[in-house]
């Protein structure tokens, strides 16, 4: 039985939205905020410290670069709660962007992308300052209702003759 293949939805998801809503206006995706490593761009240089200080800094999804304001994109299919809590502190660290200094002062948009809008999310993103928006091609929606699935019959038998297989070949 082999492992299912990690899928990478959540950027095509963005990089389509993005693309049809925003079109003719610079987008970055997969965007490291925050300074670089204290100290490194006067020892190597900025270029080097970026990309040394990558792995430490947390990414965005995407950043269109409107031209009266700056959208920060988080998608979420499913863990709602964390594109909520990310948003905020991701708008925190843009000041401190070495890479955004000359669009930093633009007023900030964030943007929680969702498959299906849900009632406390809409209500803590309002407080929060941050715009729900509802975007789903059919094949995104298509992954999002496979998640109704896993405790079907089929799945739970599945899952249970994978973890015999598992067993026997030595695996706990």
């Amino acid at each position: 039985m082999q492992t299912k293949e990690r899928r990478e939805v959540e950027p095509r998801w963005v990089t389509e939205y993005v693309t049809e809503v925003y079109p003719g206006y610079e987008a970055r995706y997969r965007v490291p905020l925050g300074p670089y490593i204290a100290g490194l761009a006067e020892q190597m240089g900025a270029d080097k410290a970026r990309r040394v200080s990558r792995p430490y800094r947390p990414e965005i999804d995407a950043i269109v670069i409107h031209t009266e304001r700056l959208i920060l994109i988080e998608a979420k299919i499913f863990k709602w709660m964390d594109g909520l809590s990310k948003l905020p502190v991701y708008k925190s660290l843009l000041a401190d962007t070495p890479e955004l200094q000359d669009v930093k002062d633009r007023p900030v948009e964030m943007q929680l992308l969702v498959v299906r809008p849900v009632a406390w999310v809409n209500s803590a993103a309002e407080k929060a300052g941050i715009r729900v928006v509802e975007w789903a091609p059919a094949w995104i929606v298509q992954i999002f209702e496979e998640r109704d699935k896993y405790w079907t019959p089929e799945a739970t038998k599945a899952r249970q003759e994978r973890k015999e297989v598992l067993q026997k070949l030595g695996f706990k």
